[in-house]
């Protein structure tokens, strides 16, 4: 999909980096940032419209320059997005479980508030020099 405002740009001989919608240069459809069309979404944009993309292809992307590095964004088609899976019952007390075993103590069998540091694999009262 083409942009107006940039093909002008370009007619008019201004170098535009990172224009490229038929994807001739870089392989995909490219678009400089913020000018990408409004019906591609990159994924935490998908995210936070309850989708995801669902096995769909990458259907263009974003690059530009930060701290003289090239970075990219790829783009989905939002038409072709699928609403995001929600979790099992069972996920979620998995998830629970799981949760709740970071904050028990196998020192001195108490459950915390707080979660156990990985780095004593006990709590901070059970520790050589922890809180007193």
């Amino acid at each position: 999909m083409r942009v107006a405002v940039l093909d002008t740009q370009v007619a008019l001989g201004m170098k535009v980096e990172f224009y490229d919608p038929l994807g001739a240069t870089f392989g995909l459809p490219t678009y400089p940032f913020k000018w990408a069309p409004t019906h591609l979404a990159t994924r935490r944009q998908l995210r936070s419209r309850n989708l995801r993309p669902g096995g769909q292809d990458i259907a263009a992307q974003i690059l530009w320059r930060h701290r003289g590095k090239r970075r990219v964004a790829y783009l989905y088609d939002i038409q072709h997005a699928k609403a995001k899976r929600t979790a099992t019952p069972a996920q979620l007390a998995a998830v629970g479980k799981a949760l709740l075993a970071r904050r028990f103590c196998t020192s001195c069998q108490q459950l915390k508030p707080y979660y156990i540091p990985r780095r004593y694999g006990e709590c901070l009262d059970c520790i050589p020099g922890g809180a007193a």
